[in-house]
């Protein structure tokens, strides 16, 4: 150790000697070299040390632990026990319910010699068997042509009842309904007798009968739901038509998820119409099933539609049709969404369906069902705020016998009538249509409902879209200034309407060409006004066609002018 000691002293002296030496030889102002060594991977780290700059607390000494002492003293008393019934406390909650009224009538009239009549009863008590019985009337004892020349009238009445159970219900219904026209479409100078004076005009009474019955699922929301129904209606005119229909429709649905969905519907009908030219058996036996999937705001659905018809018509491939079905659409957010279609199917027309489309129609030579072809739709869809909401669409379409009304207009005066419609049709048919909604509802005070369409028609083998629109305006408006006051303002617009006029022919047993008249724009402003006075009455007053207009939805028959109509209603 003192060897050690002695080396480690005298090698410090020698070195701090050569400092010295350094020290004293190095010239005043002269810079030596040096070199330095950065190192920035180097980290400094200091402990972290508790900083107390309060000192803690002393708690008191809790009093509850010191030691009590209890001096119990005994009262020799004979007390019975108190007999306590505890019992909640009731509040009677009256919750608020809509007074409901079995009955309800509403009596009007107006100019035109217009009487108003309608009338419903229906049970309100909960009940396994719950029905309504309902009846409506309108007539106009003076037209446009000739004041009672051109009446009209329609009367429908009906019931309708169901039964429930526990898992489905069984309803029925039965209804009438009569229409009456006149065929004031003709020139009053060739309705003459022989003595000159005015003969008036044809008349046409419409009348069906329908019977239904049917059984359906109530709930809806399991993994199976069905319905189905039997019907059976007769019509008959004031002539020679009469059609007898029987019908079978059912569907079913299977949610094996919640994502997913396979749906089946089945119709069959068959119709016996007969005419002045006709007496057929036609049957409509269709079937339709289809695959759901849905993804989020993703829905999707596949399927196909197997239509089977007989109706005769030349150079018919086949009776048989199949017909693809793809619908989607996809939800991006609230204000905007995106849908799409691609399908085809086949319409099915009966001389009644024909008739409610336009009442003047005469004996018709041929019934024949539209072929649609194919159908391919997109659009976009959305609402803001709840209180917009849009929808605008195109499609384009393919029929096969699409039909249009004419006049009876021929090249013999013997035989040409101006007032009374027939069928004709197009072979191929393709319609362009371009379609947009608007809606708006600010809280019950007014809602607005709008559509506007646009159509174009390429056709082959007719000249014109005969008594079709080529565009559509509707515009519905409804406010509600008071509680009991409901207004409303509502704007029909329709244009571009070309009808058959006269043969042209000058070739005896020849038809065609055919002038063509252009109709004015239909403009029918109506106003609806309901006050209700109580519970149980009110008054309201409407009117239809308040520009006065000349409209003519059908060549040679101008609708009424401007008409009021008033009344009251009662509730009981």
């Amino acid at each position: 150790m003192k060897k050690l000691a002695t080396t480690i002293l005298f090698t410090g002296i020698i070195g701090l000697t050569s400092g010295l030496v350094m020290a004293q030889t190095q010239q005043r102002g002269a810079v030596t070299d040096q070199e330095f060594v950065i190192r920035k991977d180097r980290v400094l780290t200091v402990p972290v040390q508790p900083r107390m700059y309060e000192k803690l607390p002393v708690l008191p000494k809790p009093t509850g632990m010191n030691e009590y002492r209890y001096l119990v003293t005994s009262y020799p008393l004979n007390l019975k026990p108190l007999d306590l019934k505890a019992e909640p406390s009731q509040k009677v909650y009256t919750p608020e319910r809509m007074e409901l009224f079995p009955g309800y009538v509403r009596a009007g009239y107006g100019n035109f010699a217009s009487p108003l009549l309608e009338a419903r009863y229906m049970g309100i008590d909960i009940a396994d068997f719950n029905y309504s019985l309902q009846l409506n009337h309108q007539s106009f004892g003076k037209g446009p042509v000739l004041a009672e020349e051109s009446k009209e009238s329609h009367t429908n009445l009906g019931f309708d009842g169901s039964y429930f159970t526990d898992l489905f219900e069984v309803f029925g219904g039965i209804s009438w309904n009569q229409d009456s026209y006149q065929f004031y479409g003709l020139d009053p100078r060739y309705t003459l007798d022989d003595n000159g004076a005015f003969k008036g005009f044809d008349s046409n009474v419409l009348q069906a009968v329908e019977v239904k019955a049917g059984i359906r699922e109530l709930e809806k929301v399991g993994p199976f739901s069905y319905e189905g129904q039997l019907s059976f209606r007769n019509f008959t005119d004031s002539y020679l038509v009469k059609e007898n229909q029987i019908g079978v429709e059912a569907s079913g649905t299977f949610r094996p998820t919640d994502d997913w969905a396979g749906k089946v519907g089945f119709s069959y009908f068959s119709t016996n119409p007969e005419d002045l030219n006709y007496s057929l058996k036609r049957t409509y036996f269709a079937i339709r099933p289809t695959i759901s999937y849905k993804y989020e705001a993703f829905n999707f659905t596949a399927g196909v539609n197997l239509v089977s018809e007989n109706d005769s018509l030349e150079n018919k491939a086949s009776d048989f049709h199949v017909f693809p079905v793809l619908k989607a659409n996809y939800q991006f957010a609230e204000e905007f969404g995106f849908f799409a279609e691609f399908s085809g199917d086949v319409k099915r027309n009966t001389y009644y369906s024909f008739v409610n489309e336009n009442p003047y129609l005469g004996p018709s030579e041929q019934l024949l069902n539209t072929v649609q072809n194919y159908k391919f739709e997109a659009g976009i869809v959305g609402q803001f705020q709840g209180a917009f909401s849009y929808r605008a669409a195109a499609n384009v379409s393919r029929y096969n016998q699409l039909h249009f009304f004419v006049n009876n207009y021929t090249s013999n005066l013997v035989t040409t009538d101006s007032a009374r419609f027939s069928l004709v049709y197009d072979d191929k048919t393709t319609v362009y249509n371009i379609n947009a909604e608007l809606g708006y509802k600010f809280s019950d005070m007014y809602s607005l409902n709008s559509r506007l369409d646009l159509y174009q028609y390429d056709l082959s083998t007719q000249a014109e879209a005969w008594n079709k629109p080529v565009w559509e305006l509707r515009i519905n408006n409804q406010v509600t200034p008071l509680e009991r006051l409901i207004v409303q303002a509502n704007l029909n617009l329709m244009g571009g309407i070309k009808a058959r006029g006269r043969d042209l022919s000058d070739v005896v047993g020849y038809s065609g060409p055919y002038d063509v008249v252009n109709l004015k724009t239909i403009a029918d402003l109506q106003l609806k006004a309901d006050y209700g006075i109580t519970n149980r009455i009110s008054i309201f007053a409407e009117g239809n066609n308040i520009l006065n207009g000349k409209n003519m939805r059908w060549l040679n028959y101008p609708v009424r002018g401007i008409q009021f109509i008033g009344g009251a209603s009662f509730k009981f």
